[in-house]
């Protein structure tokens, strides 16, 4: 890469985020550090405003750039077309329906001096309401996986490497429809660098609301983990307990039915039907018992 002065990039992809990337744009706005950084956005492919709004804040981000990643769909690739774009040699990753919060660019930006993988903590009061806040488990830092490799993980909500890291581990698995993150995490860990996660950095997360999108998120997740759970299942591993796979996940889907009618409760009821069905498709497309 050539010398550009820019020592970080900022990289988003968006497909039709006309109603929240102003929000995260804003929050982008506002940051200060000492070093020069940029933001290239990715776009998927927009029909909507998409493109419009993020073209308003030509003179409000530094470096702002629009490159096309309409060619493929999927966040992976993405986030791959806007790290080939971009010029920085730190990368910090954030999402179009979120928001980062106060000092984000310059916390991570700072800890990649000394780190080569960082992440952000999520919170949810600023995004959500109340109601939808309880219908789903508490944001924090880093998520543990369950099962081997039995690493933490971070999300692209906001997670930082610095560009030689990145390109080593050849970037976003792109046949990953949803926790590319994870596995990126888990290749960098394994190939022995140590994920650090920067509290200063915290990001505001936006949840799915609405039965049908909360569902089709928790599926789309639990089907991926399984996926995850193949590619790192060393052959010939059992299953702890793997008599009782039949029967996992069912007692959540019961006691989100029993409080329904009370706060968050559809939301539950969603979330934990998608989970059990995308553990289930997921357990027969990659042909592993997803735990």
């Amino acid at each position: 890469m050539p010398a550009t002065g820019v020592r970080l990039s900022v990289l988003i992809t968006c497909l039709n985020a006309a109603d929240w990337i102003a929000g995260q744009l804003d929050a982008l706005a506002a940051q200060e550090w000492s070093e020069p950084w940029e933001v290239v956005v990715a776009d998927g492919g927009s029909t909507d405003e998409t493109i419009k709004i993020v073209e308003r804040y030509r003179d409000r981000l530094p470096g702002l750039r629009i490159v096309d990643a309409s060619d493929r769909r999927g966040i992976a690739h993405g986030f791959n077309v806007a790290a080939v774009a971009a010029r920085g040699e730190l990368f910090a990753f954030c999402e179009a329906d979120d928001e980062v919060g106060d000092g984000w660019v310059a916390a991570l930006g700072t800890m990649l001096e000394t780190h080569e993988i960082v992440a952000s903590p999520a919170e949810t009061r600023k995004l959500n309401a109340a109601s939808v806040r309880e219908s789903r488990s508490k944001a924090g830092g880093l998520e543990h996986a369950w099962f081997p490799p039995y690493l933490p993980h971070a999300s692209t909500l906001g997670l930082g490497l610095r560009r030689e890291l990145f390109e080593r581990l050849d970037g976003f698995d792109e046949s990953f429809k949803a926790m590319q993150d994870a596995d990126l995490c888990f290749r960098a860990q394994l190939a022995g660098v140590e994920l650090v996660l920067v509290p200063e950095a915290t990001v505001h997360y936006r949840l799915r609301t609405g039965f049908r999108a909360i569902y089709r998120q928790a599926r789309l997740y639990a089907e991926c983990y399984a996926k995850l759970q193949r590619k790192y299942k060393a052959p010939g591993t059992r299953v702890p307990g793997q008599w009782k796979w039949p029967l996992k996940n069912w007692r959540p889907i019961l006691a989100a039915l029993t409080h329904v009618g009370g706060p968050g409760g559809l939301g539950r009821l969603a979330w934990a039907l998608g989970w059990q069905v995308g553990r289930i498709r997921g357990s027969v497309r990659h042909r592993v018992l997803a735990l």
